[in-house]
């Protein structure tokens, strides 16, 4: 997915009329902007000191989170950006983002929140840190949209996030005293 992360935050920052977030655990927005940085030989300082590409940290409250995602968001829309590309790098289980749970109301809630901006974002899952029920449940059954062999694509296993709810999340496994993977 590197490669296409790395095209995905390109094509905001060679586009003026854009914005670029970096989302994730503390470090990880940083980590993306120095490798988009060494990727394009370029430093984004100055975008950056304009309000222009901007870093969101995950935190393990999810309505913290939210805001953490939200405010960004909402920032760079009255700043006049015709479009504010997301990348959001998913974490599982970790000390700094919700418990599973949590996030994968995290997941569904932000597909509400974007509905409403000119926002375009990019969810790059580890699969080999998240279980497969959390790629099932987080990745595929949240977002409108996949991408897969490098080819965006309509996501039939979709779930709109006012069924989620009451679909999914309220009856997840683990809830229920199963196991997660």
């Amino acid at each position: 997915m590197r490669p296409a992360v790395l095209e995905f935050m390109r094509e905001a920052v060679d586009r003026p009329n854009e914005a670029l977030l970096c989302f994730g655990e503390p470090g990880v927005g940083e980590r993306l902007l120095r490798d988009l940085e060494a990727h394009m030989g370029h430093e984004f300082t100055a975008d950056r000191r304009a309000g222009r590409i901007m870093v969101g940290e995950a935190h393990s409250d999810v309505d913290q989170q939210l805001e953490n995602f939200i405010a960004p968001l909402e920032e760079l829309r009255a700043r006049g950006f015709a479009l504010v590309r997301f990348v959001g790098v998913v974490a599982w289980d970790v000390r700094h983002f919700p418990p599973p749970e949590d996030f994968l109301w995290f997941e569904s809630k932000m597909n509400e929140v974007i509905a409403e901006l000119p926002v375009v974002g990019l969810c790059p899952y580890d699969l080999a840190r998240i279980p497969a029920r959390g790629i099932a449940y987080g990745a595929l059954e949240t977002h409108p949209f996949v991408l897969c062999d490098g080819v965006l694509r309509e996501n039939p296993q979709f779930i709109p996030p006012d069924r989620y709810v009451r679909e999914r999340l309220l009856r997840l496994p683990w809830l229920q005293g199963e196991g997660l993977s």
